[in-house]
């Protein structure tokens, strides 16, 4: 058994903001703090979900081309969650588990915008996957 997709990056967003805190200026903590409550949550709430699923594999973000930039990295993490997120709607089996995954979908969407406010023209789409509007 693999991990879903959605709790793998729920668990990936909870180690990386731990990394986006550490390094964030005083401008952005309260909302890095924000983020990982909400991510611990969602994580939690994913594990109830699918129980006895195995732990996220060890080495996410640890590539070379994670950001270096606490900013970058908070939408790297909110990019991936979209991703991961939107291949979980398309295999929900249940309306309940439809339910939660477009609600996380929306969460990391919403914040992956209100990151990329802070660095205009960062290079992760709101739903990646979907063409850009006309």
């Amino acid at each position: 058994m693999t991990t879903p997709p959605g709790l793998a990056s729920e668990d990936a967003a909870v180690f990386g903001y731990g990394l986006v805190l550490a390094g964030a200026d005083s401008g952005i903590q309260a909302a890095v703090r924000r983020e990982l409550a909400a991510h611990r949550a969602r994580r939690d709430a994913a594990e109830a979900l699918w129980p006895g699923s195995p732990p996220a594999p060890v080495g996410y973000l640890t590539t070379p081309d994670t950001p270096t930039s606490p900013v970058l990295l908070a939408i790297r993490l909110e990019s991936d969650c979209c991703v991961a997120w939107r291949t979980e709607i398309a295999a929900a089996r249940s309306t309940e588990i439809r339910r939660f995954c477009l609600d996380a979908l929306t969460a990391a969407s919403i914040q992956l915008e209100r990151w990329r406010t802070l660095v205009p023209g960062a290079p992760f789409e709101a739903l990646p996957g979907f063409p850009p509007p006309p």
